[in-house]
């Protein structure tokens, strides 16, 4: 093997995964052509949350500030601290550049595609190549880990074919700005790692050791799946080494002692951030009591057979178990073990399925691309040699492959909600026009309240303008309201919609997610994402449509100035029943922008 890859190896992966990752914004510019509006197309359910906070940073807003309910930390009103505002390393990384170059949110995102698709890719060719020194394995593994990753999660195009649904779609590690942002970063800290381990002078051990400390403190203020997982490999990493390189037990543990040092350096602000949360974050985030053993996810059970695999061999004599290419086999395909079952103890499960979609399941698909490279390695120079390699170039191809069905059918379902998303932005824009005159009228909230029936037009305010929605799936994700105060807002999102008992029946009928999600908690509306979660019974669906009718029994002019509409935005063709809104606010004339109408309102007196 060349000291150096050929070209060739790394820009063909890169290639192939930034046109699957950009094929769905492709998909919308070819769709509108010079009638596109500015979106960016949304290939995660969180995404448009993320960018939400990112657009508030962008409009110079504190970090402490929540854009779903129009709160901003100051002296008279202090925030509690949220996730957003904790891991606040990749929202500022792309707000800051974005009010420099006058980018949106959704432009910002755009771009951030680009870049997450191609680091990523880098990232995994480098670390593969440093360790194997293969150039086409390296390639293999790049094409194998980020198109097979969905599947391996049963996630994506796999799951939909089998059960008819799933969770996650299109490829995981793209979701920006989480993980995505630090995705790429994880796999330079396990190269950074490797090459701190592998140093041979005092001089490169330290700076390795320093450069794996501040990537790993980039980490913990960046993703939190990302930095635990990276803090369970390291742990494990270096255990191996311990025990099977006892020779090299002093520098070691020095190292490890170094990089750990500047994680616990982060993680003293970084806890007493989270000490500071808002008291119902932990519902928001899911936050579970449990101890019990998570051990059939399809990444863990990779894992765990490809360490089988390796011990076996180890065992026959065919790998050398101390070798340095052996242990960080062993320690990438033990970490998902280690991640899924880090509640055994500490009694704390946060929405495990993140491991399994976000890193488990890509950690283990890198232990299996490195188990075929020492099977290669053992048998380069014998007569099967050549097969095996064929064999791997195949996997290669059965991965791009996949990566083109995870890619079109993605597409190809939300490709109608890509173009409708489109077309909310005029609107939009013209709300963020509005915005100087309406927060120097007297009176006015400091963010007006606009309110949609339509949740992926409430969904999306907060991404172009400074304005607050009256409610959208994501309002209590910040932290600014409990559960309750959440479930208060969706019945005035059901009750200014027109919604009756028997329109909210049919939606619980009907397991509507954004409506379970609000009445019960989104564990419940989706027990994938919570450990031990209690199906909604029946009995339960009929109170909530009680409550919902003893609140409109009770509505009156406090409730529907709390908050105040300033705006109310309505598909032009499909207009809602205004009777309940009609009852407290005037509405004027309406501007109409394509297929959405804008509606000032004013309270009534």
């Amino acid at each position: 093997m060349t000291k150096n890859p050929t070209w060739k190896f790394w820009l063909i992966p890169v290639l192939i995964v930034l046109i699957l990752a950009i094929y769905p914004q492709l998909n919308l510019w070819l769709a509108k052509g010079s009638a596109w509006h500015g979106a960016y197309a949304v290939s995660n359910y969180d995404e448009p949350a993320y960018s939400a906070y990112v657009n508030s940073l962008i409009n110079g807003r504190p970090r402490k500030n929540d854009p779903f309910i129009g709160t901003d930390d100051s002296p008279e009103y202090p925030q509690s601290e949220s996730f957003y505002s904790i891991q606040f390393i990749p929202p500022y990384a792309i707000a800051l550049p974005a009010r420099m170059f006058g980018w949106s949110a959704s432009t910002a995102f755009i771009i951030l595609n680009f870049l997450i698709a191609v680091f990523s890719a880098l990232a995994i060719f480098a670390l593969l190549r440093e360790i194997t020194k293969d150039d086409l394995l390296s390639s293999v593994g790049v094409l194998t880990v980020l198109c097979l990753g969905t599947a391996l999660a049963f996630q994506g195009a796999l799951q939909r074919f089998v059960t008819g649904t799933n969770l996650s779609e299109f490829f995981p590690f793209l979701r920006r700005y989480q993980p995505g942002f630090a995705f790429p970063i994880f796999f330079v800290f396990c190269l950074l790692v490797w090459k701190m381990l592998a140093a041979e002078t005092n001089r490169k051990a330290i700076f390795y050791t320093i450069a794996s400390g501040v990537t790993l403190v980039v980490l913990i203020f960046s993703y939190f799946y990302l930095w635990t997982a990276a803090v369970a490999w390291l742990g494990c990493l270096i255990f191996l080494w311990l025990v099977f390189r006892r020779e090299e037990r002093t520098k070691t543990f020095l190292k490890a002692v170094g990089v750990g040092l500047f994680g616990l350096g982060a993680l003293i602000p970084y806890f007493t951030m989270l000490s500071n949360r808002a008291a119902n974050t932990d519902d928001a985030q899911l936050l579970t009591f449990t101890r019990m053993p998570n051990l059939f996810a399809p990444p863990e059970i990779l894992g765990l057979l490809v360490a089988a695999a390796v011990f076996y061999s180890a065992w026959r004599g065919t790998f050398k178990l101390a070798s340095p290419e052996i242990l960080i086999t062993l320690s990438i395909a033990l970490t998902p073990f280690l991640v899924l079952n880090q509640q055994t103890i500490t009694g704390r499960s946060l929405q495990p399925v993140h491991y399994e979609i976000f890193i488990a399941n890509y950690l283990s698909l890198i232990a299996l691309v490195l188990f075929i490279w020492l099977v290669l390695r053992f048998y380069e120079g014998k007569e099967i040699a050549p097969k095996l390699r064929r064999a791997v170039f195949y996997l290669g191809v059965f991965a791009v492959v996949w990566g083109i069905v995870e890619s079109t059918t993605a597409t190809n379902r939300s490709a109608g909600y890509e173009s409708l998303r489109d077309e909310i932005i005029p609107a939009l824009i013209y709300l963020h026009q509005e915005e100087a005159g309406e927060k120097a009228i007297e009176g006015k909230q400091k963010y007006p309240t606009v309110f949609s029936q339509n949740l992926m037009v409430a969904e999306f305010i907060p991404t172009m303008t400074s304005y607050r929605p009256l409610w959208n799936p994501h309002s209590n994700s910040a932290g600014g309201i409990n559960l309750a105060e959440n479930k208060e807002l969706f019945y005035l999102y059901l009750y200014y919609s027109g919604f009756d008992e028997r329109d909210l029946a049919k939606a619980l009928d009907e397991r509507v997610f954004e409506v379970l999600a609000a009445l019960f908690g989104a564990e419940r509306a989706l027990p994938a994402l919570a450990s031990e979660s209690k199906p909604i019974t029946r009995q339960e669906a009929q109170a909530e449509i009680k409550n919902y009718l003893e609140f409109i029994k009770n509505f009156n002019r406090e409730k529907a100035a709390a908050p105040i509409l300033s705006f109310v935005i309505v598909p032009t063709k499909a207009e809602p029943n205004y009777r309940n809104l009609d009852l407290w606010y005037e509405r004027d004339e309406g501007q109409v922008f394509g297929l959405f109408k804008v509606y000032k309102v004013k309270l009534k007196s």
